[in-house]
């Protein structure tokens, strides 16, 4: 009976992924009381029973067996009587060593395989449309990769994809009882549905996370549960600087004469001033016919590394000041480095000879470096599956998905004061999360910093 049960049992897992055979054994079941490091597969593994037959029995689910719950184990006496009298001498004679387990104790948290975690997909899919967002579908799809390998982990998923445009707006889908219950909410992506979710969200404890827009870095002070995945551009900008070397030469801060980048410029300085790096300033003007190549071969020294930070976004004024550096570079032989910043790499005017032999280092919230074994397996996984290529947005589905999954999986609910302990390394961009301020939320301060090589090579910095 016990072994037609077990089969029974693995047979119905197997085909429906879910199982309601009920065989309750014949002599008198044996209490167990849920301590706080058991789940139902270590205490079926104590008693040497399949952990359904115990759910079955006691008509629960993986999910309610918790600490000071009353089990009871259908199983031959004299096995249960064995085990629980050994049960009870190794709590007693480990009580004063033992610290018991404390699933809010992110550090010491152990994942439970088959206890299924609640979470959240909010995307604008608009599935409903004649032409859905073919963008935020990848996105679901990427994200669909990332919660089958968690899977393949171990971790169980209870995945709700919400459709935005199914409801008129975010109060309505919070209103339709949608995210009760939920341990994680990736999503909404803009962040006007983000704001309008955090505010209609309260006293839930899900993490939500703002995956894709860094406009709700304001949201982050006020939302202790709170995480934005797009770095602002004070950390975009801070790591970029990290790679400047002011003692092997002379640190050069251009900028365009009455240009529209002055919030980057301010920023730019205060963080040199925070690093405490020395710099000249130049400001520029572009001037029809004028040659500035003599003036800046008078600035720089031939002998030293010449460092050029050039905080613009104006593509004109870029391509023609990069022209004139890269006359003194190569003809004038003063080695020079440049410091641009994440919007040149969609400049189409520029000569990209100038980015390579200039050695350009940009700062970018994702970049994907198409070397990485790990991201030959992604695609082929992706190609396979969807029959097609994966755009920005499938990889950061998948990044987000994993890092933040994972996240839940190996420490738990209160994972986010464990965030320097989850370890990633995501496909396409970089994640180091800060708390802000002590009743704030988190934020990425971490982006990926590339490296234009004269063998027209990119590098992807550590």
């Amino acid at each position: 009976m016990k072994r037609m049960v077990k089969y029974m049992v693995l047979a119905c897992t197997i085909l429906l992924g879910s199982c309601s055979v009920v065989a309750k054994a014949q002599t008198k079941p044996v209490e167990h009381t849920v301590r706080w490091m058991e789940n139902i597969y270590i205490i079926a593994k104590k008693y040497k029973t399949e952990p359904q037959i115990i759910l079955d029995y006691n008509n629960l689910t993986a999910n309610q067996v918790r600490r000071g719950v009353v089990l009871l184990i259908p199983w031959e006496e004299a096995t249960a009587d064995a085990a629980h009298k050994q049960d009870s001498l190794a709590r007693d004679e480990f009580m004063d060593v033992v610290v018991p387990f404390n699933p809010n104790d992110c550090s010491n948290y152990l994942p439970y395989p088959g206890i299924s975690h609640s979470v959240s997909l909010i995307l604008p899919l608009q599935l409903t449309d004649e032409q859905p967002n073919s963008l935020f579908i990848e996105f679901y799809q990427g994200f669909l990769l990332a919660a089958e390998d968690l899977r393949q982990e171990g971790m169980g998923i209870i995945l709700r994809t919400l459709d935005l445009a199914a409801y008129p707006n975010m109060p309505a889908l919070v209103q339709a009882g949608a995210l009760q219950n939920q341990e994680l909410i990736i999503g909404p992506v803009f962040a006007e549905d983000v704001f309008a979710l955090l505010q209609n969200t309260y006293g839930s404890e899900a993490k939500i996370v703002s995956p894709l827009d860094p406009r709700t870095e304001q949201a982050v002070e006020a939302n202790p549960r709170f995480f934005q995945v797009s770095p602002p551009p004070y950390w975009q900008q801070y790591n970029l600087l990290q790679y400047l070397e002011p003692q092997s030469g002379m640190v050069w801060l251009f900028s365009e004469e009455g240009g529209r980048d002055q919030a980057l410029l301010a920023l730019t300085k205060q963080i040199l001033g925070e690093s405490q790096i020395p710099y000249r300033e130049y400001n520029h003007r572009v001037v029809r016919e004028q040659n500035i190549t003599d003036n800046l071969a008078q600035l720089f020294q031939s002998d030293v590394n010449n460092q050029v930070i050039v905080v613009s976004s104006n593509e004109a004024f870029v391509s023609d000041l990069l022209r004139n550096l890269h006359m003194v570079h190569s003809g004038r032989q003063r080695p020079i480095t440049l410091f641009g910043n994440a919007g040149w790499r969609n400049f189409e005017s520029v000569d990209l000879d100038y980015y390579h032999q200039m050695r350009l280092h940009l700062s970018l919230s994702n970049y994907i470096d198409y070397e990485r074994a790990d991201l030959k397996h992604f695609l082929a996984r992706y190609r396979a599956l969807f029959q097609t290529e994966p755009s920005p947005y499938a990889y950061q589905g998948y990044d987000v998905g994993y890092y933040f999954l994972r996240a839940l999986y190996t420490k738990g609910p209160r994972f986010e004061d464990c965030t320097e302990l989850i370890p990633a390394r995501p496909l396409q961009s970089n994640f180091r999360f800060q708390k802000v301020g002590p009743n704030g939320g988190f934020i990425n301060t971490d982006s990926r910093v590339i490296r234009y090589l004269p063998d027209y090579r990119i590098e992807v910095l550590r």
